[in-house]
């Protein structure tokens, strides 16, 4: 009896890990360490990506929103950071690994989100009990390469903006809006790429960070953090202070000088 072998081309199969045999993370020299901003004191942002193959520039637009970043050095790093600091934003992208704690990690944002923390999360294994928390569900339709953005995210960027894969096996998943969701970003067969959820607190994307062209990858998540949360700034001094400041130098001068005159 002859049989035949048709191919799928948006259906994968069961597998353990997402990225192509002989690729390395690059993202791996991060974990553990604390970048620092000039801009605001420590642990300001919270991040882990489990892995990339290439740079998504996740730490580049944080450091250009003025973001001082934890990196996390595993799920349970994460979990644990994420309940016990009072963080702004959480980055958490599963791009390679099943879930192995998938329990503690959505408890940890379950929590974090429910308390009005911001989140950008990704996950190439299409868990729908994530999806719930950022109001999507996943659609089963995978690997599509152009996405449409919304205007509110948009700025600096090509529109549409294509997506290529860097070396996975699934790159981009679909998503459809549940709840108060909003669409963001949307693929050619008009599922969701990007929803926004929480009253504007929460992303969850439908493609992988180091997807979208090189060049626009660092804007694209600086207008995406910006989605989800104000950027840090520096906080100005008002007047009152900056009077008191003057008023207290200027005494100190005064009090000097008439030390040497006695």
């Amino acid at each position: 009896m002859l049989i035949s072998c048709l191919s799928f081309p948006n259906l994968v199969f069961a597998q353990e890990n997402n990225a192509s045999p002989g690729s390395t993370n690059f993202f791996e020299k991060y974990y553990g360490k604390i970048i620092e901003s000039s801009i605001r004191g420590p642990l300001d942002a919270l991040v882990y990506i489990d892995y990339e193959i290439a740079d998504g520039k996740v730490l580049d637009a944080l450091a250009a929103l003025g973001y001082t970043v934890t990196v996390a050095t595993d799920w349970v790093d994460f979990s644990n950071k994420l309940g016990a600091n009072n963080y702004g934003l959480a980055v958490a992208f599963n791009q390679n690994f099943p879930w192995s704690v998938k329990p503690t990690v959505l408890s940890a944002l379950t929590t974090y989100i429910t308390n009005g923390g911001s989140v950008v999360f990704g996950d190439w294994k299409t868990d729908n009990d994530f999806a719930a928390l950022f109001e999507a569900q996943f659609t089963g339709v995978n690997n599509q390469t152009q996405m449409a953005l919304h205007p509110s995210i948009a700025t600096g960027l090509p529109n549409p903006i294509s997506l290529v894969n860097t070396g996975w096996s699934i790159f981009s998943t679909g998503l459809t809006a549940t709840g108060g969701g909003q669409v963001l970003g949307t693929f050619p067969n008009l599922d969701a790429s990007i929803i926004r959820g929480n009253g504007g607190k929460t992303i969850i994307l439908g493609y992988l960070s180091d997807t979208p062209p090189e060049a626009y990858r660092q804007q694209l998540f600086m207008n995406l953090f910006e989605g989800v949360a104000p950027p840090p700034s520096s906080v100005p001094l008002s007047n009152g202070a900056l009077y008191l400041g003057i008023f207290l130098i200027a005494i100190f001068i005064v009090f000097r000088y008439t030390r040497r005159l006695a």
